[in-house]
């Protein structure tokens, strides 16, 4: 378990938000939480696919669900959807709204990602 113990979020606090945001006897393989289910997560995948959306992930290597964030950058990207994925080491998202360097550096890549679809489209 590689953030056991993290100071920021907790594995028993995700699992609460997790089991608090499931329905009643749903396990994380539910649609809402892992798209790769099939079901009607895979048809919205396959529309969103077909109207040619442009998906933006971010994650950094401190966030506690950044192997779900890689996976479904990878998902996407198999379902043919434009994808631009940043990932950085230098810690968790948070960070983004605290340290203002990293906030600029955020605000960049959202901003050249709108500015790229909107030239696109």
């Amino acid at each position: 378990m590689r953030l056991e113990n993290d100071p920021n979020f907790p594995l028993a606090v995700n699992d609460m938000m997790w089991q608090l945001s499931l329905p009643l006897e749903a396990d994380r393989d539910h649609e809402y939480c892992n798209p790769t289910v099939g079901g009607e997560s895979s048809k919205l995948l396959e529309k969103m696919s077909s109207l040619d959306w442009k998906v933006m992930v971010i994650g950094g290597v401190g966030d506690a669900l950044v192997d779900r964030q890689i996976e479904l950058l990878k998902l996407l990207e198999q379902k043919g959807m434009k994808v631009v994925g940043h990932f950085d080491d230098s810690g968790h998202r948070m960070q983004d709204f605290m340290d203002y360097a990293k906030r600029m550096a955020l605000h960049g890549y959202v901003k050249d990602f709108v500015l790229s679809s909107t030239i696109a489209a």
